[in-house]
């Protein structure tokens, strides 16, 4: 007896010749424009088989260019609820089971799911194409595992992982943080055409995104905005155990125009004198410019201060910067106490006696979104006294940084006060770190242009 072999979508007609017949998946007809693909292969069995191969090819590569990017990123979501399902059922989630009966059950339910589609009659079973992506998943989940899902993100569901993983606990950070990944995402996206999975996002690609940004924009800006994307697929192919590689990588950018030490300037020693003046009439602003200018601070360290960062009953007092409730600390650098010397130590004398325990030095500023409030009350109050805009509060960082340089503190001593970390030297993470004793003596090798008091 010999057996006939059965070759999906070969037919052979009344008048002998063979066609390939093949229907084109409903979701797919107006993408294609036709409902069937139809070819006369041959008049005898040798010449269609001769020439089935390459047309069956042809249109495999038509339906899946045709096929709704969405499908393998849909795949991340669907994969996750049959694994979720799985474990409710106390299913084995990673194997075919480990059971004979559950074996068993596992193929009678796929058998199931299969009989809800029309069998194609030369095959037995339902043309792959008209059974749903949710019920293949399944099957083959049944069969063979959820491991044997082939899952991939899409761009926004990449993006939307990295907001998931590194969201920001403060409610203001965090919709600033939202904004600034949607309108990223967006900029990829036109880039991109559509909504594809990340492994179809290439350095093409990735160039064209560079190239679009910069053509209204910095190059610091734009390095930026692909920092973040560089972030996001990074991100994903480590934790979704891809075999591939970020397309935003080592991209090269222009320099800008402006050196990076012409962004802010100092500010000069009138202005700062004329600060302190302009402040007299808000104590609170005032105390926060004097604390500032004292430490090299960013604005938002001194802002976030409570009562607990200060610490004043020692040899030497001080204050830290350290993360606390919503307060994030964006590197392990920036942890760090700072000593007070000089007016600051006064200041945080009075705020202290002030404050109660646990309490904010400066509630009017310490949530996040009052921080730009707070930058631009004094920023309006410093362009009476300089035109510069170069000129700005985070110029007090460059007034401490030219500071200890003409203090001859020494390269270390500089970034432990300022809360900076060296990346130029792998030396960095040997010996020990810098004292309170040091960062002491460095202060107080400052003369600080501040008002003379009144004798």
């Amino acid at each position: 007896m010999t057996r006939a072999f059965v070759i999906k979508h070969l037919r052979t007609e009344a008048n002998g010749t063979r066609k390939y017949r093949r229907r084109v998946p409903k979701g797919l007809q107006s993408a294609l424009g036709k409902t069937e693909f139809v070819k006369v292969l041959g008049k005898t069995e040798q010449e269609a088989l001769r020439n089935y191969g390459p047309y069956h090819d042809h249109v495999e590569r038509l339906l899946r260019s045709a096929t709704p990017k969405q499908n393998a990123a849909d795949l991340v979501r669907i994969k996750a609820d049959i694994e979720a399902h799985f474990y409710e059922l106390e299913l084995t989630p990673y194997s075919p089971g480990d059971t004979p009966d559950e074996r068993l059950s596992r193929s009678e339910e796929a058998e199931r799911i299969l009989g809800k589609y029309p069998t194609n009659p030369a095959t037995g079973y339902p043309d792959p194409e008209d059974v749903s992506l949710q019920d293949r998943a399944m099957i083959s989940a049944l069969h063979s595992g959820v491991h044997s899902l082939e899952a991939e993100l899409s761009i926004s569901q990449a993006f939307a992982f990295y907001l998931s993983e590194r969201r920001e606990p403060d409610p203001y950070k965090l919709k600033k943080q939202e904004q600034r990944f949607d309108r990223i995402m967006a900029e990829l996206l036109k880039v991109t055409g559509q909504d594809i999975t990340i492994s179809k996002v290439g350095r093409n690609h990735a160039r064209a995104l560079r190239d679009n940004l910069l053509n209204r924009m910095t190059p610091a800006s734009a390095k930026r905005y692909i920092n973040d994307v560089k972030a996001v697929f990074s991100l994903a192919i480590r934790e979704h155990d891809m075999d591939a590689n970020n397309p935003f990588q080592r991209l090269n950018f222009p320099k800008d125009t402006d050196a990076a030490v012409d962004r802010r300037h100092p500010l000069p020693s009138k202005v700062i004198l004329a600060m302190y003046s302009e402040l007299e009439n808000n104590q609170v602003l005032q105390d926060i410019w004097t604390l500032i200018h004292h430490s090299g601070c960013q604005s938002a360290e001194v802002l976030g201060l409570t009562a607990n960062d200060l610490n004043l009953d020692g040899a030497i007092p001080f204050f830290e910067i350290k993360p606390h409730g919503l307060r994030t600390v964006k590197d392990r650098s920036r942890i760090r106490k700072v000593p007070l010397v000089g007016k600051a130590l006064q200041v945080a004398q009075r705020l202290e006696s002030a404050t109660g325990p646990h309490s904010a030095l400066f509630p009017k500023y310490v949530a996040t979104k009052s921080h730009e409030n707070f930058s631009n009350t004094v920023r309006a109050r410093l362009r009476k006294h300089t035109k510069n805009p170069k000129h700005v509060v985070y110029s007090l960082r460059h007034n401490m940084k030219d500071a200890l340089r003409a203090a001859r503190v020494g390269e270390r001593v500089e970034l432990a006060l300022l809360g900076h970390s060296s990346e130029r030297s792998s030396s960095e993470g040997y010996g020990s770190p810098v004292r309170l004793e040091e960062l002491h003596e460095a202060l107080l090798k400052i003369a600080f242009d501040v008002p003379k008091e009144p004798v």
